[in-house]
């Protein structure tokens, strides 16, 4: 049976992961080490993914770092930055720490808020230390946990797709290790780690999920459910790479008859689309212009009023904006206008 260090070995090569467009082009770098960025928050995914990587070090010639964000939101917060600063000492690695000053308990979207700074601090101590790579402790678990989010919140079936194992300078080793596969892992080598007893908090729905969804659909799956999740992630990244190709040529045929952009959205140059290709079309219009995550419900309201006899109405998409059809032409408008 494959160890998990093999599985380790075989995916930073099998994906690619410390391949990079200015070392692939110039051969003399293969020789220096990767430069890897390793994200430790004391937790058993990135402790073991900081473990499994300091014993390929020398094999995949990595030199690593380590980076610990406290986020300043629990009592055991200090205890965790110390406990990953010790590893970082027992691996003679060096550390980086990032303490939030801005972050408080019950704020209005704070995971996504702390998510957001956790981006922003690696980035910025990436480019300090010049690494090559961010190595975060995303698992298989992780990856099954965002697919059925998404599929909650009313995702297009062709925007299902999980976690990559590449997002440069963001890499994914364990994507598809298991977090019980990653305890032993630690568990059979007498290696300790820490646990967030928020991640056992009903408060958040992602815990919820966890905790109370997967394991009933794993039972009514037969212990299936990570194959169907994997096959359905694979099969919405088809259909979506079908949809980019689709739209890049409706809208370079669009642009080329118009001979310039438009802030509106044309009905003819819509209607030249079949119906899939069009939900695609006016989605993208919305989010260019607004930015905001358009749930697939709101979007199959827009095409009811669009097929209604109707030549004008208006419809709220949010607070900030509202669409606006107008004879014969989509048009976005901030509500205050």
């Amino acid at each position: 049976m494959e160890s998990l260090l093999q599985k380790i070995r075989k995916n930073w090569d099998s994906h690619r992961l410390a391949d990079s467009e200015s070392k692939s082009k110039n051969k003399n770098s293969a020789k220096k080490p990767v430069k890897v960025l390793v994200c430790v928050s004391a937790g058993s995914d990135s402790v073991s993914l900081l473990h499994l990587l300091q014993r390929l070090s020398a094999l995949l010639g990595l030199e690593l770092h380590v980076l610990h964000f406290n986020h300043q939101l629990r009592p055991e917060a200090d205890e965790e930055q110390d406990f990953v600063r010790s590893l970082a000492e027992q691996y003679k690695i060096p550390f980086h720490c990032k303490t939030a000053k801005h972050l408080k308990s019950g704020q209005s979207g704070l995971q996504d808020s702390a998510r957001q700074w956790r981006i922003e601090e690696s980035l910025k101590i990436q480019n300090t230390v010049g690494a090559d790579c961010i190595a975060t402790g995303h698992h298989a678990d992780d990856q099954t946990e965002t697919l059925l989010l998404k599929w909650l919140r009313g995702t297009h079936i062709s925007n299902l797709q999980g976690m990559l194992w590449k997002n440069p300078p963001f890499i994914r080793p364990l994507l598809n290790c298991s977090k019980l596969e990653l305890q032993q892992y630690l568990i059979s080598n007498n290696l300790n780690w820490m646990e967030d007893l928020t991640n056992l908090s009903p408060a958040y729905l992602r815990n919820r999920v966890r905790m109370e969804l997967i394991p009933l659909l794993d039972e009514l799956t037969r212990e299936g459910l990570n194959s169907r999740i994997s096959d359905l992630n694979e099969q919405s990244r088809l259909f979506r790479d079908w949809l980019d190709s689709e739209y890049a040529v409706w809208r370079k045929d669009v642009l080329i008859a118009d001979n310039k952009a438009s802030d509106g959205l044309s009905l003819d140059d819509l209607n030249k689309a079949n119906n899939l290709l069009q939900e695609e079309i006016v989605y993208n219009f919305i989010t260019a212009l607004t930015n905001m995550e358009l749930s697939y419900k709101k979007l199959r309201n827009i095409f009811e009023l669009l097929r209604s006899d109707s030549k004008h109405w208006e419809f709220s998409l949010s607070e900030e904006w509202k669409l606006i059809k107008s004879v014969n032409e989509l048009l976005l408008r901030r509500t205050a206008e």
